[in-house]
C-alpha cells in the first residue's frame, strides 16, 4: 500500500521459486481412514519452498463423508500468518517407466492463505479411483507414489486465461509519471499511456497532463486500486501482506467491481475466477448479490450452486447476507437446492421449511 504523498509505480515482478515432495503412501491395498486417526488422512512432514512450509495430505477413501472409492490429495500451507499464490500439479509416478504422469492440476494460479481455513489447503477429493490404481504401474510393492509439484510466489498472480493484456510494461525508473490519483490520503502516480491502453476507463490518451484525478475512496478502496495499477503494468496482482483471508477475499471483490468499471476486463475475468474458487457459507450470499447486480455470469453462476448444495444450503441461509437478498434470488436458490436434494437423497418424506424464503 502506497504511503502519503507518495509516488507509486508498479514493482519488478520476481521469478517463481519450484520445488516437488514425492510421498510415498505404503500399504496401499490395505489403508482406510481408520488407520489414519480422528482426521481420516496422513500427512508428509513438511516440505520448504519459497521459504514457506508445505505439506501433502493423503485421504485413502477420498474427501467425503462416505467413501466414493477415490483417493484424495491436497497441499497445505503451514507456515503461519503466511500468504503466497502458487501453480499446483500432481502426478502420480509409472513405477514401470519411472516417469510422472499429471492426474490433477489447475492452470490458473491459486492464493493460499494459512490464515484462513479456506485458503490454506488445495486439492482434490478425486484424484484417481482407486480401482484404477490397483494393478496399475502406479502401484508397486504396494506402495503408491504421489509427487506434488509447486510453482510458488509470494508477491504475484499469474493466469494463462484469458489472454494477456501485453508484456510488462518498464518504464525507466527516472521517467517520471503524467498523471497522479488521489485516494483517502494516499497518492499513486502512473503514466497516462499506459492507462488508456490498459484501463480506458481510467484515462484516454487526450487526457491533458499532468493531471490529478480525486477518486472516491467508496468506489474503491486504496488498497484496491494499487492493486489495480500494478496489474495494469505487470499483468499480474500482488499478494497484500497483512490481510487475513478475509481480507484477500474483500480486496478480490473491490479490485473485480473496479475492473468492471474501468474496462479492465482481462483482469475482470480474473478476479471473477478467483471469487469462484473461494467461496463460503458467510459471504456467499451477498456475492451472489453483487454478481446479479453488475453481470457477473460465471460468478452468479458459481454462487448459485454453491449455495444450493446440500452441503451447504442451511449453513449460507444462517448468514446475515441471505437475509438481504431478494426474494426472486431466494426462490431460485431454494429450487435449485430442492432438486439437489431429491437427487441425492430422493424426495423428502414432508415438505422442507421454507420459511426462510421470505
Amino acid at each position: 500500500m502506497a504511503t502519503p504523498s507518495s509516488s507509486m509505480l508498479p514493482a519488478r515482478v520476481t521469478e517463481l521459486a519450484s520445488g516437488t515432495y514425492v510421498l510415498d503412501v505404503h500399504g496401499f491395498s490395505s489403508l482406510r481412514k481408520q488407520h489414519c486417526g480422528a482426521d481420516g488422512f496422513v500427512v508428509s512432514p513438511t516440505f520448504t519452498v519459497a521459504g514457506l512450509d508445505w505439506a501433502v495430505r493423503y485421504h485413502p477413501e477420498g474427501d467425503a463423508h462416505e467413501e466414493n472409492g477415490y483417493v484424495a490429495v491436497f497441499v497445505v500451507l503451514v507456515t503461519k500468518d503466511a500468504a503466497a499464490w502458487a501453480h499446483v500439479d500432481f502426478r502420480l509416478l509409472n513405477q514401470t517407466t519411472d516417469k510422472t504422469v499429471s492426474f490433477f492440476m489447475e492452470k490458473d494460479t491459486i492464493l493460499f492463505d494459512s490464515g484462513s481455513e479456506d485458503l490454506s489447503t488445495w486439492g482434490t477429493g478425486e484424484l484417481a479411483t482407486k480401482s484404477f490404481l490397483e494393478g496399475s504401474p502406479y502401484v508397486a510393492g504396494d506402495c503408491l507414489k504421489i509427487e506434488c509439484v509447486l510453482d510458488v510466489c509470494r508477491d504475484r498472480l499469474t493466469f494463462d486465461d484469458p489472454p494477456p493484456s501485453g508484456p510488462p510494461i518498464q518504464y525507466p525508473a527516472d521517467e517520471p509519471g503524467d498523471i497522479t490519483f488521489k485516494i483517502a490520503g494516499e497518492t499513486f502516480t502512473a503514466h497516462v499511456s499506459v492507462l488508456a491502453a490498459r484501463a480506458p476507463g481510467l484515462v484516454n490518451r487526450k487526457t491533458t497532463t499532468p493531471a490529478t484525478v480525486i477518486i472516491d475512496n467508496e468506489a474503491i478502496p486504496a488498497a484496491a486500486f494499487g492493486a489495480l495499477l500494478h496489474f495494469a503494468y505487470t499483468d499480474t496482482l500482488p499478494v497484500v501482506s497483512g490481510l487475513d483471508g478475509a481480507g484477500h477475499k474483500a480486496m478480490m471483490r473491490d479490485v473485480l467491481l473496479a475492473a468492471e468499471r474501468y474496462g479492465m476486463g482481462r483482469l475482470r475475468a480474473i478476479c471473477e475466477r478467483a471469487m469462484c474458487k473461494s467461496l463460503d457459507a458467510v459471504t456467499a450470499a451477498d456475492t451472489l448479490a453483487m454478481a446479479d447486480q453488475h453481470g457477473f455470469d460465471e460468478l452468479r453462476q458459481r454462487c448459485a450452486e454453491f449455495m444450493a448444495s446440500p452441503d451447504n444450503y442451511y449453513l449460507v441461509a444462517r448468514s446475515l447476507g441471505h437475509g438481504r437478498l431478494s426474494p426472486s434470488l431466494r426462490r431460485e436458490v431454494w429450487t435449485k437446492y430442492h432438486e439437489n436434494y431429491c437427487s441425492r437423497y430422493g424426495p423428502p418424506h414432508s415438505d422442507i421449511n421454507q420459511d426462510h424464503l421470505g
